[in-house]
């Protein structure tokens, strides 16, 4: 039950020491407006980097494994006679293909219900030829409407178009397009295996910002792919879009159970990214750690000078009838209401920089798709807020103590 009493006395006293009060809301203020800035700032940074990895390709991956090769060993002897000398160094590794993909496309999306699309893809590598240079190239078969669930390409079109692409289309990244200084309706070969060119026509042109990426893949249909690399109705891998990110690795470990295919993840494939980004949050956790101990301290010793200065004041509250508990309340109300307020500033002030900040850099950037936004959410906030009061409490109970503490005689005779 609130003490009306405790509240009266709370209220005026930061009143009445309204230097003190403004100071303690300073803190707090100048505390969470740097958790959510940098916060918002590196988790935007963070979005960036992995929406630049992940975007551009599958979150798992699963495709034939790699036949092992076999080495039969050297038959010497018998006795102190050779016999027979026989040494087989490898085998031809069997094409890397799928056959019944048709009947694990279903099985596959059943299995977990944070997969949300399945894609047949025909992948491999071949050589471009276009009016003046030749370049090895990447190439995808794929159903562009299926695909484009696994992999976004039709949002990051440039230039014509991704889906509806029929036999002879391709569909090329922006720097590779660059590279050979192509058009849409230009023509360009592809090698087969046999080594025969097979003229395909740019009907799109996309931008993913991955360089990597648009300079080194194409899209065509998969049908043409299949013919390209003689994989008759065949493909080379299924890919796999998750609902969550993150789930990528225990997503696949599920479906290694499951078929009797090499299965893997954005997240195998991409150690060093994963560490860099446990570095950076590692680095976000100690800066907000550092700024809450600064701020706690900082609510404390203002509460302690605070105390300090109004030990007469306390006795004579203390000597008209106010209870221990009441005088604990009201240092408790005062570091509540001083850390709310400071907090509903911070939160303001944090999510107001971080946005004039992007906007800045927006309006000065000549590269709008490279700026990234600050990933500002209603969990950072709300725990930022949430933060500061439970950071005021707590400071506030060494000081709150000792005023409930004060000896009313004591003070009054000391006076």
């Amino acid at each position: 039950m609130l003490d009306r009493f405790a509240w009266i006395v709370a209220v005026r006293q930061l009143r009445f020491g309204i230097s003190q009060t403004l100071l303690t809301v300073g803190v707090v203020t100048a505390s969470v407006t740097l958790i959510i800035f940098l916060s918002s700032l590196i988790g935007g940074l963070q979005k960036r980097i992995v929406s630049v990895t992940t975007d551009s390709i599958p979150g798992i991956v699963v495709m034939q494994p790699d036949a092992a090769p076999i080495t039969m060993k050297d038959y010497l002897r018998d006795g102190d006679r050779r016999l027979y000398f026989i040494r087989k160094t490898g085998q031809e590794q069997r094409k890397s293909k799928i056959e019944d993909w048709q009947i694990w496309l279903p099985r596959l999306r059943r299995l977990d219900d944070r997969i949300t699309a399945v894609s047949p893809v025909v992948e491999g590598q071949t050589i471009l030829s276009g009016p003046a240079k030749r370049q090895g190239i990447r190439v995808a078969g794929v159903i562009p409407e299926t695909h484009n669930r696994v992999v976004e390409i039709q949002n990051k079109l440039v230039a014509g178009r991704y889906y509806g692409i029929s036999t002879g289309d391709l569909v090329i990244g922006k720097r590779a397009a660059d590279d050979f200084g192509l058009k849409l309706g230009d023509r360009v070969s592809l090698l087969t295996q046999e080594g025969d060119a097979v003229s395909y026509r740019v009907a799109g042109i996309y931008k993913t910002g991955s360089n990597a990426v648009d300079r080194s893949s194409v899209f065509v249909i998969l049908k043409d792919a299949q013919s390209l690399f003689g994989l008759g109705n065949a493909v080379t891998s299924i890919d796999i879009k998750t609902s969550r990110l993150f789930d990528a690795e225990e997503i696949a470990s599920r479906i290694r159970l499951q078929i009797p295919y090499k299965v893997e993840s954005w997240m195998q494939e991409n150690q060093q990214l994963l560490s860099a980004l446990r570095g950076q949050s590692e680095s976000s956790r100690t800066i907000v750690l550092f700024t809450v101990m600064a701020s706690g301290l900082g609510i404390a010793s203002i509460l302690i000078t605070a105390v300090v200065s109004r030990l007469r004041e306390i006795g004579i509250i203390r000597a008209i009838g106010a209870t221990r508990r009441q005088i604990l309340s009201i240092f408790m109300i005062q570091s509540v209401i001083v850390s709310a307020l400071g907090g509903s500033l911070g939160c303001v002030m944090g999510v107001g920089f971080s946005l004039l900040l992007y906007n800045a850099r927006l309006a000065s950037s000549p590269a709008k798709d490279e700026v990234f936004p600050p990933a500002i959410s209603w969990q950072l906030v709300v725990g930022s807020f949430a933060l500061a009061v439970v950071v005021g409490l707590v400071a506030a109970i060494y000081p709150a103590r000792k005023a409930a503490r004060v000896n009313p005689i004591e003070v009054i005779r000391g006076a």
